[in-house]
């Protein structure tokens, strides 16, 4: 078995013993599986994480090509989870009734233009974080692009979406990817989590509502907490490259919990940002902003036409999307790769093809 299994082994914060034993079962249980019983599906024809203009058209309920509507109506007649290939000779085990799931089965894609963001400012050798894992999407890709010499943390609170994650890992054998179920805030402890339904499984929140307020909550787990800063320290790390972090809503508090680690090894901050979220965990967009100018940080967005490059951010309020790229003043942002000039005949072919 890979050595997976690092739940909440940090300063002042220590998981339960039988919650390890749960997650070990579960990987063992998984890997038997794997092999025996689980229905392997092809990729979709398209399955690159290039930029793509307008990406999040492909996050709804939706399809835009023949093949498309094809791998659409193979998606919700899912019964339950199948392995499917997926893009750089990995595997991913896809579960029915999820929108990100959803979209990665039928295009093969989700938020690629992130993936390739941090592509370009994570160096090879180096340390990814990825705060509010999930099932490890970010994760798992980054593996390669560190490489044996490198590391990725992979840190998620929700014991559903935790093990998907150890399980995806472990489905790929990523000895590079350490795992840990823990939340990430400004103090160690206990917090507890609003988890979301299935549908909507990347809303998980420590707040007091979801970012999309119609949604009710399935359950509410109780987790350890701790700081990024006491998370360094244990790792004793000496290095950390690119941090993301998507925790909806307690990203303010996981910056004031790594401003020693932020200060000393000044990483790209790749940083989920969304004003219901963070008003339900008392905090705003301008104290976000007030944070990241006290750590001499310029704040950038991706603009994606005429192409794919970053665009400095003046005042952070004002900005439309989800995602903000946190670069230190010193820090000159990379060249990003450009999304693919199409024809009016190669998008027919792909009408029919994709």
């Amino acid at each position: 078995m890979l050595n997976l299994l690092k739940c909440g082994c940090v300063v002042g914060v220590l998981a339960s013993l039988s919650f390890s034993v749960v997650a070990e079962d579960h990987v063992n249980s998984e890997t038997e599986s794997v092999s025996q019983e689980d229905e392997l599906v092809e990729a979709p024809a398209y399955d690159k994480l290039v930029p793509v203009n307008g990406w999040n058209r492909y996050s709804g309920d939706t399809a835009f090509s023949i093949n498309e509507w094809k791998r659409w109506w193979q998606y919700i007649s899912l019964k339950k989870p199948v392995v499917m290939k997926w893009v750089d000779g990995l595997r991913l085990r896809i579960y029915p009734k999820n929108e990100v799931f959803r979209s990665i089965f039928v295009r093969g894609i989700y938020d690629p233009n992130l993936v390739v963001v941090i592509k370009a400012l994570l160096p090879a050798k180096g340390v990814f974080f990825d705060v509010g894992s999930n099932m490890g999407y970010c994760s798992l890709l980054m593996d390669k692009v560190v490489g044996e010499d490198g590391k990725v943390f992979a840190i998620e609170p929700s014991e559903r979406d935790f093990l998907r994650l150890v399980d995806n890992v472990n489905l790929n054998r990523l000895d590079n990817v350490n795992v840990y179920r823990l939340a990430i805030s400004d103090k160690i402890g206990k917090v507890n989590i609003s988890i979301a339904p299935e549908e909507r499984s990347a809303l998980n929140t420590l707040g007091i509502e979801f970012s999309n307020r119609g949604i009710e909550k399935v359950q509410t787990e109780e987790v350890d907490s701790t700081t990024l800063d006491a998370f360094v320290e244990k790792e004793d790390l000496n290095r950390i490259d690119v941090i993301k972090m998507d925790i909806e809503g307690s990203e303010l508090k996981a910056l004031n919990g790594a401003r020693n680690t932020i200060e000393e090894y000044r990483p790209a901050l790749i940083v989920g940002i969304n004003k219901n979220s963070l008003e339900a965990s008392d905090a705003s967009i301008e104290e976000i902003e007030k944070t990241l100018r006290e750590l001499r940080y310029k704040m950038y967005c991706l603009r994606e036409t005429p192409f794919l490059a970053f665009k400095e951010i003046d005042d952070l309020s004002q900005v439309k999307g989800n995602w903000i790229i946190c670069l230190h003043e010193s820090f000159v942002p990379p060249s990003l790769p450009q999304p693919k000039r199409e024809g009016f005949a190669e998008k027919a072919k792909q009408f029919f093809t994709r």
